[in-house]
């Protein structure tokens, strides 16, 4: 111990005030650890393993000089045919707006060029545009471009990542995994299409994988776009075949589709309803139709459920006009229809009678009149009857009499001949007396 102490005073007695100006002081060291051979080791072994993680951080690369100068005179060559290629492509393209404008031309003439000088005046003219539209400017993609690289090989490892996660048949977190690509580049009907095909081939997973890519596919709307029209389309189908009538009525309202007449029919087209409908499937065929702005189907789909009166209101509001609602009436008859028509929109019974007998709806014909008749509304809608001279009388009450509605049809006789004997008088009236002078 004696000896040890020594050797640090005989130390400390080397260390000079001109040592300490020097650097040769090592900062947060005292000096028996500045003595220690061993500590001292392991310091620089700290400080050399630091020094090439920085290297490698920085991506620094030493090279013999010989080795740089190649390699520099090798990307010099490749900036040259670079240009040169890009160049090349800005001279073709060129020949393109030329070659649009030409094509325009041709569509938009009146005749077809009989002569090359005509074809040859189209050319002048679609070179004249051209040079007179402006500097032309083209995107040219460097294939060479180290980010866009390895941006290549980020998402070949992701798209690699899933086939091994469908491999596994961890469906979850594949749809996962498809549904949160970065920038989305996976939310494709390529990868909706894969999905399908592992259902295809194992029915037995409830829910479905192709299912359960949809729902995840909806449920990162938020952190993406709403699913492009075609994609909107699928899981809807996917949806409607597994009954999750609650997950398309929260895609809708939340707007993560993008909807379509397409899928409103689909939606119309699954309702299973005989009659009147009161399914959930119509009255979201409904919120799709008037999303859309297709307001005839939506006055369809309202008199489906039985709503005639917000269907009559509907159409009125957004001025679809009376031929809707005729068409109407010829493709969903009811006599409670064709009774609002008459007696509270004003049509004409003639008219409404015609629309029925044309459409063979013989039931609610004569339903119309019965009802009409029970409630003494017939004779006064048959005084009032406007229609055009084309209604066919003869056949209604010939149809009244097959059916056994004598009475009816006796009444619409009556009225008949009371028709014809005014409008016989109002056209002799209208015809100019020969005897007397003007």
């Amino acid at each position: 111990k004696q000896w040890y102490q020594r050797r640090v005073r005989g130390a400390q007695s080397l260390m000079v005030e001109e040592d300490v100006f020097q650097n040769k002081v090592l900062d947060g060291f005292t000096l028996e650890q500045m003595t220690n051979i061993n500590l001292l080791s392991r310091e620089v072994m700290k400080l050399e393993n630091k020094h090439r993680d920085m290297l490698d951080t920085q991506g620094s690369v030493f090279v013999p000089r010989e080795k740089f100068e190649e390699t520099r005179r090798l990307l010099l060559k490749k900036e040259e045919v670079k240009e040169s290629r890009t160049d090349t492509m800005q001279q073709l393209y060129k020949h393109v707006p030329v070659l649009k404008h030409m094509l325009e031309g041709l569509q938009n003439a009146d005749n077809a060029p009989s002569s090359f000088a005509e074809i040859e005046q189209l050319a002048r003219e679609a070179v004249d545009n051209v040079n007179g539209s402006g500097p032309l400017y083209v995107e040219v993609y460097d294939d060479e471009d180290p980010a866009k690289e390895k941006e290549a090989e980020q998402k070949i490892a992701y798209i690699e990542q899933l086939d091994e996660f469908l491999r596994e048949e961890d469906y979850k977190t594949a749809a996962i995994h498809a549904a949160s690509s970065p920038g989305g580049f996976l939310r494709t009907m390529t990868t909706l299409e894969e999905f399908r095909t592992v259902s295809n081939e194992d029915d037995t997973v409830v829910p479905s994988p192709l299912f359960t890519y949809c729902a995840t596919l909806m449920a990162t709307v938020p952190q993406h776009e709403p699913a492009p029209e075609d994609q909107s389309y699928e899981c809807v189908a996917v949806a409607l075949s597994e009954g999750r009538m609650d997950n398309i009525a929260q895609w809708i309202a939340n707007k993560y589709l993008t909807l379509s007449r397409r899928t409103a029919d689909l939606l119309l087209c699954s309702c299973q309803c005989r009659g009147r409908c009161d399914c959930e499937s119509g009255t979201l065929a409904i919120a799709v139709y008037r999303d859309i702005a297709d307001y005839t189907m939506t006055v369809h789909s309202l008199a489906r459920q039985g709503a005639l009166y917000r269907a009559i209101h509907f159409a009125k509001s957004h001025e679809l006009g009376d031929p809707t609602l005729m068409d109407l009436l010829g493709k969903l008859p009811s006599v409670d229809l064709a009774a609002l028509l008459i007696l509270e929109e004003g049509f004409h019974i003639g008219e409404v009678l015609e629309c029925l007998l044309v459409n063979h709806n013989d039931s609610v014909f004569i339903g119309l009149l019965k009802l009409l008749d029970d409630n003494n509304d017939l004779r006064e809608v048959l005084v009032a009857d406007g229609s055009h001279e084309r209604v066919q009388w003869s056949d209604f009450i010939e149809l009244c009499l097959s059916l056994g509605e004598d009475g009816i049809a006796e009444e619409i006789q009556a009225f008949s001949i009371s028709h014809e004997a005014i409008a016989s008088a109002a056209a002799s009236l209208d015809q100019p007396d020969e005897n007397i002078e003007e």
